[in-house]
């Protein structure tokens, strides 16, 4: 629940803000008003949102027109849809006040947020300022690597890994073990995960899981595609699962593409297409042709159907500019509940 007491004008909470961050921790954000085309109404009559910069990264800062119970829980919800539809990452809350228990349903619920005069908490960014602390920027990669991703996207997908030592996350995954042994490192930097030694062993143990796991990672999740190819030859489904519009159509109403769309690991390509003769170019007739995707991973990695796994897909197919197609890959969520 947010403070219900009398809160000061936008205008000159977001200036105290952009002041704040300047002379506490030397970062300018240079926030303006951002235009809010393309945005809904809903959210436009709720929130009142800002642009700027934070450590070179553009940012968004949101107030909320009129904070209250259930506040929270509606923004995490938002923020995705602002980040999707104005194309940032770092999005966060501009809160007045912020008391003991708030903070701690930030930091639960992994909201950024801006208190001027209190804290600057931004997980995506591993940013957690305080004006009695000195600047302590912690550093990661923007985007999870594909042994980090399909460790996260198992557990999401609810495959049990905690308590599973690195030797067989490794070969669980087909990665080094020492990719593994950074995966859990990067993991525990944002206090995702935390190691258990048992003996000389690392065993992985998610603080985290469900939608506040799904929180706190979406915006570090890529899509897994690298390469899309028109392809002429037999691709046999336990080799090359649906995907793209094929797979949203299996999951989905979306209506089946012309020709099948299917999935191969990129790093299989070259030794896939001698062994099936496969012919890659552009004027096939629609019945001999399809469009194979080749992925940072092993797309059977994580599914024992002949299609690939929902949230895979959906981290391939959310940015789709066809907006049906969009609409349809938001559908591959509702069975998770986020």
């Amino acid at each position: 629940m947010l403070d219900k007491r009398t809160h000061a004008d936008p205008d000159a909470l977001a200036a105290a803000a952009d002041a704040y961050v300047e002379t506490a921790f030397g970062i300018r954000m240079g926030l303006e008003p951002a235009d809010g085309k393309g945005l809904p109404h809903f959210l436009l009559d709720r929130y009142r949102i800002w642009r700027g910069q934070l450590n070179g990264e553009p940012v968004l800062l949101v107030a909320i027109r009129t904070p209250g119970q259930g506040a929270t829980a509606n923004f995490v919800k938002h923020r995705d849809l602002l980040r999707r539809q104005l194309g940032v990452r770092l999005v966060i809350l501009l809160l007045e006040h912020v008391s003991a228990v708030v903070r701690r349903q930030m930091v639960e619920r992994q909201i950024g947020f801006l208190a001027p005069g209190a804290q600057l908490y931004v997980p995506e960014a591993l940013l957690d300022l305080r004006e009695r602390t000195p600047p302590n920027l912690a550093t990661a990669n923007e985007q999870f690597g594909p042994g980090t991703q399909l460790l996260i996207l198992a557990s999401l997908l609810g495959e049990d890994l905690n308590d599973v030592n690195l030797t067989q996350l490794a070969e669980r995954f087909q990665v080094a073990i020492m990719t593994m042994s950074r995966t859990l490192d990067e993991l525990e930097a944002l206090q995702i995960a935390k190691a258990r030694h048992v003996g000389r062993q690392r065993r992985l143990q998610f603080v985290v899981r469900d939608r506040e796991l799904w929180q706190a990672v979406e915006g570090r999740l890529q899509s897994p595609v690298r390469k899309v190819r028109t392809v002429r030859g037999t691709l046999p489904s336990e080799v090359a699962p649906l995907a793209g519009e094929s797979a949203l159509a299996h999951y989905t109403m979306l209506a089946e593409p012309r020709f099948p769309h299917r999935a191969v690991p990129a790093a299989r390509w070259k030794q896939l297409k001698q062994t099936l003769e496969l012919r890659v170019g552009f004027e096939f007739d629609d019945d001999d042709r399809a469009e194979l995707e080749t992925w940072s991973y092993d797309p059977r990695a994580l599914t024992r159907e002949p299609v690939v796994d929902r949230l895979s897909l959906y981290l391939s197919m959310r940015n789709d500019p066809d907006e049906r197609v969009a609409q349809a890959a938001q559908q591959l969520l509702e069975p998770f509940g986020w």
